[in-house]
């Protein structure tokens, strides 16, 4: 009996057991806490629409010419390019919510408003997810919200010809070296004139999806092949081990931010190669996903969190979770993963459930928000997310979730005109913005989570049947429909309507030779040939791995060097000089050049300088943990202070840190830039650096701004002219006046405090520590003194001739030189005014006397003064950012003079008068036009770049050689994995 009974509660126990693991072992091990009724869904996107209405109505209300509106103070402000891009970017959440006739109404309003043809820089990323997107999904969606059509719709319309007309002002940025393009363009003149080369990962590889739909549309390619050439281009230099850096120079193919991460900067390039490859049929681009996603997975998944690491070592980095990585767990529900993806998004939702929102860097190691990106500004990507995952697993969990946004969003963040900004996630504090994706995005995602019957939902079951003049009959609206990263849909069924690409993989097979049996049959058959033939192309590879050793370079064995020739190493040396004016130095490098060659001619060792720093060129990515080891160190660990301070100066030149690092450690002081000018913040945080050339750049700008303050030359139109002439004197190195002697002390002095400050060690501490805190969570700390100030002033320091001292001092000698020659130029003007008086008064005239003005500086080039009344004498102070260019003083005279009161634009002079050029002169203003852009030759080379790439145009046919299911389901989401 007891023997039964025991038997009982075993098996009862064993059952339990089981249940628990299967519970445990579920891919959907996250649960809701409440079940969501077809009416409760309904009633929560009701919400949601109100939620839309009410800060559309308050962007149209307050801020409808600008592009976002400032929901705490009620105005609008432009912020990606002055073309009412709220206005845009919302216009087809209006057809997602049914609101069809305010989509008509706003679809006629930017017929008749937009006009981009203007002299502003903006980004290219920016421009083309919400632009040329937005344009391109409205256009597609006319016909549903019941606009009236032209003939040839959907290969024609207006609002595909703006979208048309604004790629084309995009196309220069793709006119480089590598053929990824440029981070800004002028949408008027190009690539403006010194723009930087360096640019975002995503924003090369985040065009096919708006590229892509635009070339099928129209019919004309380049759109998209220039886009598919920037994503090989940048493919092909991801790391050894698989993996991306967040920035990279497009000319030169150089990264020169080496984290790699699934997050800002980077994100929207892997969501593309999903996206792009099922929306125009490039199955090529979802190998290229799988590939980068194991190398993720090996070096950037952590417990189902995503850190950042070095993309060359795999080491971590950054132990966070960035806000924008939330779109990774709907990604990976698109390719089928529904288990990866539940788990991660179930770790960002504990964020979400922790602050009622996702701050912008959470520390992962600590679970708190990152210092200083606390905020949270209306991102999508959650809600994103949790909707493409609802829609795979129909978990109610994730209902709960959205539902929790929706109501942490409109408690905290409602203002009487909008919504705003969470500045941080902490107090909930608002900030006095509401960026255009809160409209796109964010709403939109959250509407059709709960909005399950809407017409973005269909998969191919229904749709509408159109003629067209260029494929006849064709069936549009059926979907499914691909979402941009910016929230703007495509109908991919359209896509089929205008112009072929391809060939339709169904062309030429008899479908029912594909039926299971069939298959299975096949299926056998083909593993029997594999056995028997040793030559056949299906036994050796299938189509995917065909497709991926196409990738791979070839490398051609090369023959035996010969006894007789030789092969002499070759020294590859990548070189950047600069002169003080920080511009190329060409004849320096030719001559550093030259000298290489004889050397190596001759057979002698480099040992210059320059040489030793590139033989010897570090390559550490600094972490927290180094520096933690660095404060580790004691007195004691040392035998002498010249021990201590190579040990310091070494460790400052044997760390990095990238561009991105730079800018957000805070170490570049703002009054620098007011003192020397813009470019020399753009010299500190524009290229990756070590520790010691940002140290050394430190002590450099502190004397040259030291020096400018000493003989008060720091602010113009307070300065004492005579004193800018002797300080330029000097700093040309004229010794032959001697009442410059006190000038000329100053100089020592400071050159001595600059040599004096490389050997300080309790200097370079403080700059070590103020990295750490400002980079990690480490709170403010003392540290002790490794050296004392009579043990520094002992160690030896360099001394070099005056030239070079001369050298330290190019910042002060730019500036004091700009402020010369625009005084040179007022006084030219006053004189030159003067003249046009008298000839006045000696023609009998009695004109009001004026003086020159810099007011027209901030005319545009085709806004001209026309009469004397319109010149004022400013007493402002000329922006330093003006006065630290290199510009040349022009001179005029009596009759160009005249031309300054009257002038009209002519033939010879239709950019404007002789004013606006004289005054462009004496400020530095350049032309952003570049050269004249051509897109037939930008079409040849990037036809002959997609030349290397043999699987561009894939043989459909290989995909039925090894995996023949592809064919008949055609899903990518049974295909991968």
């Amino acid at each position: 009996m007891f023997i039964g009974l025991f038997r009982h509660i075993w098996l009862n126990f064993i059952i339990f057991a089981l249940v628990v693991i299967f519970l445990c072992a579920s891919s959907s091990h996250v649960y809701a806490l409440k079940h969501y009724t077809k009416e409760r869904k309904l009633e929560l996107r009701e919400q949601v629409r109100s939620m839309f209405q009410h800060a559309y109505e308050g962007y149209l209300k307050y801020a409808s010419d600008y592009d976002e509106l400032r929901p705490l103070t009620c105005d609008g402000v432009d912020t990606w390019g002055s073309y009412s891009l709220t206005m845009i970017d919302s216009l087809d959440t209006l057809a997602t919510m049914g609101n069809f006739t305010e989509f008509r109404r706003i679809a006629k309003l930017l017929e008749k408003k937009m006009d981009f043809n203007r002299d502003i820089n903006v980004s290219v990323f920016e421009t083309n997810i919400r632009i040329v997107g937005g344009l391109l999904s409205a256009h597609l969606l006319s016909k549903k919200a019941g606009v009236e059509l032209e003939a040839g719709w959907p290969c024609q319309g207006p609002l595909l010809r703006m979208a048309e007309d604004v790629a084309k002002r995009l196309l220069p940025a793709f006119d480089t070296s590598t053929g990824m393009p440029y981070g800004t363009v002028n949408l008027r003149h190009g690539v403006p004139k010194g723009e930087t080369s360096i640019t975002c990962t995503a924003g090369v590889g985040t065009l096919l999806v708006e590229f892509g739909t635009l070339s099928r549309l129209t019919g004309n390619s380049i759109y998209e092949e220039v886009a598919l050439n920037a994503l090989h281009s940048l493919w092909n230099r991801r790391s050894p081990i698989g993996l991306f850096g967040n920035h990279i120079d497009v000319q030169s193919g150089r990264w020169t931010a080496l984290d790699s991460g699934i997050g800002a900067g980077v994100d929207s390039l892997f969501e593309y190669m999903v996206k792009a490859g099922i929306l125009l049929q490039r199955p090529e681009l979802l190998e290229m996903f799988h590939t980068a996603r194991a190398a993720i997975d090996k070096y950037l998944r952590h417990e189902d969190w995503y850190v950042w690491a070095n993309m060359n070592k795999g080491q971590v980095t950054l132990p966070v979770f960035q806000s924008l990585e939330a779109f990774w767990p709907g990604i990976l529900s698109m390719i089928g993963d529904r288990e990866a993806a539940i788990k991660t998004i179930a770790n960002y939702a504990s964020v979400w459930r922790k602050y009622g929102f996702l701050p912008e860097f959470y520390t992962i190691t600590t679970g708190e928000a990152a210092t200083n990106r606390e905020s949270y500004p209306l991102r999508p990507e959650l809600v994103e997310s949790v909707m493409y995952l609802y829609r795979a697993t129909k978990n109610e969990f994730l209902l709960e979730l959205g539902e929790s946004i929706l109501h942490t969003i409109e408690h905290s963040a409602k203002t009487k005109c909008g919504y705003a900004t969470i500045r941080n996630v902490v107090t909930h504090e608002k900030e006095n913005r509401m960026e255009s994706f809160f409209l796109s995005e964010t709403t939109k995602y959250l509407f059709l989570l709960f909005d399950e019957a809407n017409f973005l939902h269909n998969d191919a079951g229904h749709g509408d049947i159109i003629e067209t003049a260029q494929q006849g009959e064709c069936i549009i609206n059926s979907g499914p429909y691909i979402f941009n990263t910016e929230a703007h849909p495509v109908d991919m069924s359209a896509l089929y309507c205008c112009h072929d690409h391809k060939q339709d993989i169904f062309d030429g097979m008899d479908l029912q030779n594909y039926g299971d049996s069939v298959l299975t049959k096949k299926d056998f058959e083909l593993h029997m040939k594999e056995k028997s033939e040793t030559n056949s192309f299906c036994r050796t590879k299938s189509p995917l791995h065909y497709q991926r050793d196409r990738f791979k370079k070839v490398v051609h064995p090369q023959p035996p060097p010969s006894s007789k020739n030789p092969v002499q190493p070759s020294l590859a040396v990548d070189i950047e000089v600069f002169d003080d004016d920080n511009k190329p130095a060409g004849d320096i490098l030719v001559e550093s050049f030259e000298r290489v060659k004889n050397e190596l001619a001759t057979g002698s060792t480099i040992t210059s300088p320059a040489a030793v720093d590139l033989q010897n060129q570090p390559h550490n990515q600094l972490t927290v943990s180094d520096l933690q080891e660095f404060f580790s160190k004691k007195r004691e660990h040392f035998k002498s202070p010249q021990d201590i301070l190579d040990y310091t100066v070494g460790f400052l030149k044997n760390f990095t840190l990238d561009p991105t690092y730079i800018s957000s450690l805070q170490l570049f002081e703002k009054n620098i830039n007011e003192l020397l000018g813009s470019v020399t913040q753009k010299e500190f945080e524009g290229t990756t650096k070590t520790l010691w050339e940002l140290y050394e750049l430190q002590q450099r700008y502190k004397m040259n701004m030291q020096l400018l303050t000493a003989f008060n030359l720091h602010s113009f139109g307070e300065f004492d002219r005579k004193m800018v002439e002797r300080v330029i004197l000097v700093l040309h190195g004229d010794q032959s006046d001697s009442s410059n002697n006190v000038i000329w002390n100053k100089l020592t002095s400071l050159y001595m405090e600059y040599t004096r400050a490389l050997t300080n060690t309790t200097a370079m501490q403080n700059f070590l520590l103020k990295i750490l805190i400002n980079g990690s969570e480490e709170k403010p700390r003392n540290h002790k003194a490794l050296l004392t100030n009579d043990e520094i002033s002992k160690l030896p320091i360099e001394t070099v001739d005056v030239p070079q001292q001369l050298k330290l001092f190019s910042y002060a000698k730019r500036i004091v030189e700009a402020e010369k020659r625009m005084s040179d130029t007022l006084e030219q003007l006053q004189k030159l005014m003067l003249d046009i008086n008298n000839k006045q008064k000696s023609d009998n005239k009695t004109p009001k006397v004026v003086e020159p003005s810099l007011a027209p500086a901030a005319s545009t080039d085709d806004q001209t003064p026309s009469k004397a009344d319109d010149l004022t004498v400013p007493d402002s102070k000329v922006n330093r950012n003006y006065v630290a260019t290199n510009t040349s003083a022009t001179s005029t005279t009596s009759a160009i003079g005249t031309n300054l009161m009257t002038h009209s634009p002519t033939k010879e002079n239709e950019n404007g008068s002789v004013w606006t050029h004289l005054v462009d002169t004496f400020l530095g203003k350049t032309s952003s036009q570049k050269t004249k852009f051509d897109a037939s030759e930008l079409l040849q080379r990037t036809r002959k770049s997609l030349e290397k790439y043999d699987n561009i145009d894939i043989d459909y046919s290989l995909l039925t050689c090894a995996r023949p299911k592809f064919i008949e389901t055609f899903a990518y989401r049974y295909y991968y994995p």
